[in-house]
């Protein structure tokens, strides 16, 4: 198991879900397994996949010593902006159905 899970990080970056296909093991185990390699430095984290919402959520690990990369955070102003073009959004929404009925 070992062997093919360095196998597949040597070969390309990839994430714990791309290790619980592959190898058939539980996505906790995976997990865990990828924190402990991370805090002896036989892997680092190069980048991140987004969730459906745009925040990264889950980690992209690669084979080697490097810097992790850090999750990005959005500023006050940069959350105060979508949350006011959300609320927009959904006035106008509303005012066109309300003038459809």
């Amino acid at each position: 198991m070992y062997a093919r899970i360095f196998v597949m990080l040597t070969a390309e970056p990839c994430t714990t879900h791309d290790l619980v296909e592959e190898t058939g093991i539980h996505l906790v185990t995976a997990q865990r397994l990828m924190r402990c390699f991370n805090r002896y430095k036989l892997v680092h984290v190069c980048g991140w996949e987004k969730d459906v919402k745009g925040r990264d959520c889950t980690q992209i690990y690669k084979f080697g010593k490097g810097k992790d990369k850090p999750r990005a955070r959005m500023t006050d102003a940069e959350r105060t902006e979508r949350y006011r073009s959300k609320k927009k959004m959904m006035a106008l929404t509303n005012v066109l159905h309300g003038a459809q009925a």
